[in-house]
């Protein structure tokens, strides 16, 4: 039935100035699931791959292991789970099962220690092979992997395996513990694959919290294979996308073509919006109300049977003569608008670090304003030719692509 899903869509001046020349224009498009998917609940078909190398040990380890314990507990009997460790080979010491022998499969995750190296390829060779093990209707299926080092000659690999795991339709969610693992690589990982890009376990304290997140992720996945589709009339065209909630990502600009753009969303969970905000360039239009795009959403509700389900919505703005029309904003768009744009110049500043040793590219105030006060010190030091620390490095990347999560700021 129509309406599991809302899309909304607003614009960054709904009043633009009639001028001589082409003008930018930002769609800010919000997809969530509706009240009546409240009780959808598909089963989970989960992965977990944890790295057990000889780095892991001691406080790291003990606590990962009692993260995947809790998870074990909160898992319902109709989920099948399995658990791959892996340092320089792979081990599944749990293979794919319904989650119904809690007291078991805890006892399994009790006697893992700390041994060898690091080749995560191998551990997601064996996860992908679990995880493809049985046929389970509507699941929803996910490999968390977890890792505190870097990988050793299979990088290439590892983002293989990301690719194969898309095409069999199971998303990777990396998670990186301590300062040593390769963001570049699993943030690929997660990417590639369809998940999302690495999170930061910054503590081994906070290994219980994370886990506990991903488990809430997965639960509440209630509609599959949303993507927005706007399309654009004579005269619009795009310039940019950025995916803005739940996490901030440019969206590759193979995305956009002269009259159209295509973000897929792939899981939309309960009570949780996905945002993607355009930048369109409009051709110069005498005064009156123009559609300048038409946003659709397709989507599946597997557990009912809707499939290829599609919501439009027409987008129009005015344009006018009068200068305190043209003079509105929409403080929401574009505080989404400055956020993005932040985080782009600051992971500009990063990969400038990580390649050279220094970042010579200087933020300007308005960028820095919307930081918090940790980022702001740490690109400072940067700025004064200091060096900062991995643990810095990873810690500014994960916060500054949440920036939007802060809705305090984002209300006029």
């Amino acid at each position: 039935m129509p309406g599991e899903v809302t899309l909304t869509s607003q614009v960054g001046k709904e009043y633009m100035p009639v001028t001589g020349g082409s003008q930018l224009a930002y769609v800010l498009l919000e997809a969530k699931p509706s009240d009546i998917m409240a009780q959808v609940r598909m089963p989970l078909n989960f992965s977990l791959v944890i790295d057990h190398s000889g780095s892991m040990k001691g406080a790291k380890l003990r606590n990962v292991k009692e993260a995947v314990k809790m998870v074990i507990d909160r898992l319902e009997p109709s989920d099948y789970i399995s658990v791959v460790i892996f340092d320089d080979s792979a081990q599944v010491i749990i293979p794919s099962m319904p989650a119904n022998d809690p007291v078991g499969m805890k006892a399994a995750i009790d006697r893992i220690q700390d041994a060898g190296g690091t080749t995560m390829s191998l551990g997601m060779i064996q996860s992908l092979g679990e995880l493809r093990r049985w046929n389970i209707p509507n699941a929803v299926s996910r490999m968390i992997l977890l890792t505190d080092g870097v990988t050793y000659g299979d990088t290439d690999r590892c983002r293989q395996l990301a690719r194969d795991a898309a095409a069999a339709g199971i998303s990777i969610y990396p998670l990186g513990i301590g300062a040593d693992w390769d963001e570049n690589l699993l943030d690929d990982v997660g990417q590639l694959s369809g998940g999302t890009p690495a999170e930061f376990i910054r503590s081994p304290n906070d290994a219980m919290t994370i886990f506990e997140q991903q488990v809430q992720s997965a639960v509440a996945v209630a509609v599959r294979n949303a993507v927005i589709t706007l399309n654009l009339p004579a005269g619009v065209s795009p310039r940019k996308a950025v995916r803005v909630l739940p996490l901030i990502r440019d969206i590759d600009p193979s995305a956009l073509s002269d009259r159209r753009v295509v973000v897929p969303l792939g899981d939309l969970e309960k009570d949780t919006a996905q945002s993607v905000l355009v930048e369109l360039m409009i051709d110069p239009r005498p005064a009156g109300l123009f559609r300048i795009a038409q946003a659709e959403l397709s989507y599946d509700v597997p557990v009912t049977n809707v499939i290829g389900e599609r919501v439009r919505q027409n987008i129009t703005v005015s344009f006018t003569n009068d200068a305190n029309q043209a003079a509105q904003v929409n403080a929401l768009v574009m505080n989404y608008a400055e956020k993005a744009n932040a985080n782009r110049l600051v992971t500009r500043v990063l990969d400038e670090y990580k390649r050279t040793g220094k970042a010579t590219t200087k933020l300007a105030p308005n960028v820095t304003r919307v930081l918090d006060q940790e980022t702001q010190a740490a690109l400072e030091q940067l700025n004064q030719g200091q060096q900062i620390s991995q643990e810095q490095v990873k810690s500014i990347g994960n916060k500054t692509r949440k920036l939007t999560q802060r809705l305090d700021d984002l209300l006029p």
